[in-house]
């Protein structure tokens, strides 16, 4: 099968011709993970004795804690839509969906044409890209993305549908946003408070204590409560960026979708068009860009994601301006087993998603010459 090059050309033509101002006060964060909990109110988590790290979190010392966020709806999956993509798709149950792929906008397409990255991680999820209803304590009812999982339209590939166990070590090789859910022992949904917080901290702390030092936030918030405080939930930041305090003003999940979107400039899902971002809670303010050139100032080769991957994978560039493109892929004797591009390309932002389903396993390289510049990474086909 020959390798899939996919660019997104109109995308990048529409950045082209558009002048973009960012969201006053929003940081761009070179990461975000936000984990989504299960079926509490506010006051059953904040200030209770049962979740002492998520209260730790959510102090003023270290978090901000929006104390009136509210969940959209009842139940949960059609929470997970809103905030995924500001739409409930038609569902209002918990049944696995009947007419995906959806072909709406969502976060992660909107992340992928504008070339960064998007992953799913979801815990006992059974493999890489599973559209499986239940699996142990895995529920697809709280993954979103799956339901555009391979669409044609506005679609994300099987490879950001991730089971937990693929969660890296290197923090730095995350995505740009990645939304951890729990499985339903450990979200609060069949488990105690305490357990999901013990979960919490045994497998976010380390990303949350990195993020406070690398430009990086995390989000935990709630998909609903339990019909005991009109739909409040606990929502809380934590970051290098983030303001440290108590925050009242009036928000929801598509107000968190909307934020997410315009820290990167990227188009509005469903309702958060008319939504707003929460701009109240950082630490700094970002500089309108007056012209896409002047985000794009240097030639840069990113780390392809997923690392290792089977079969495809993402690799994406930068170019400052225009030149003769040549991306290579090398196997570890140093032969050339795939041309990727192989042409003059103006100044932008690509993506080329790489399919090794030809090629058995093990350490490849990848190599960019653009002009004077020439970068090589490492990338690892682990079938």
């Amino acid at each position: 099968m020959r390798p899939i090059l996919k660019f997104y050309l109109p995308f990048l033509i529409i950045l082209s011709l558009t002048v973009f101002t960012y969201s006053q006060n929003l940081p761009q964060p070179d990461h975000i993970i936000l984990v989504i909990e299960e079926n509490h109110g506010y006051s059953q988590i904040i200030g209770g004795g049962s979740a002492p790290y998520i209260n730790i979190l959510a102090s003023d010392s270290l978090g901000a804690l929006f104390t009136n966020y509210y969940a959209v709806t009842h139940p949960s999956q059609p929470n997970y839509l809103w905030l995924y993509s500001g739409n409930n798709q038609g569902v209002t149950n918990d049944n696995t969906p009947a007419d995906t792929p959806f072909t709406t906008l969502n976060l992660g397409a909107e992340l992928l044409h504008a070339v960064y990255s998007f992953c799913g991680y979801a815990e006992d999820l059974p493999y890489i890209g599973s559209q499986a209803a239940t699996s142990s304590a895995y529920a697809r009812k709280h993954n979103p993305w799956v339901n555009w999982q391979n669409g044609s339209t506005n679609g994300i590939p099987d490879s950001v549908n991730m089971p937990m166990s693929s969660f890296p070590d290197n923090y730095s090789t995350l995505p740009k946003i990645g939304i951890v859910i729990p499985n339903l022992n450990d979200d609060m949904h069949n488990g105690t408070i305490a357990q999901a917080d013990t979960w919490l901290k045994n497998n976010l702390d380390g990303y949350i204590q990195w993020a406070k030092s690398h430009n990086s936030l995390f989000i935990l918030t709630f998909d609903e409560d339990e019909n005991t405080e009109g739909n409040r939930v606990a929502t809380i930041f934590v970051g290098s960026m983030v303001k440290h305090g108590h925050y009242a003003r009036l928000l929801n999940h598509i107000n968190l979708l909307r934020t997410l979107e315009d820290m990167y400039t990227l188009a509005h899902a469903g309702s958060s068009a008319d939504s707003t971002s929460i701009t109240e809670c950082w630490n700094t303010s970002t500089t309108p860009v007056k012209d896409i050139s002047n985000m794009i100032k240097e030639f840069k080769l990113e780390q392809n994601f997923p690392n290792p991957f089977n079969p495809s994978t993402v690799i994406s560039y930068r170019l400052s301006k225009e030149n003769l493109v040549k991306l290579y892929i090398y196997d570890i004797l140093g032969r050339k087993v795939s041309v990727l591009v192989n042409k003059v390309q103006p100044q932008g932002k690509y993506e080329v998603h790489f399919n090794g389903s030809e090629l058995p396993s093990g350490i490849y390289f990848y190599m960019l010459r653009a002009g004077n510049f020439e970068d090589v990474k490492k990338l690892n086909l682990l079938k």
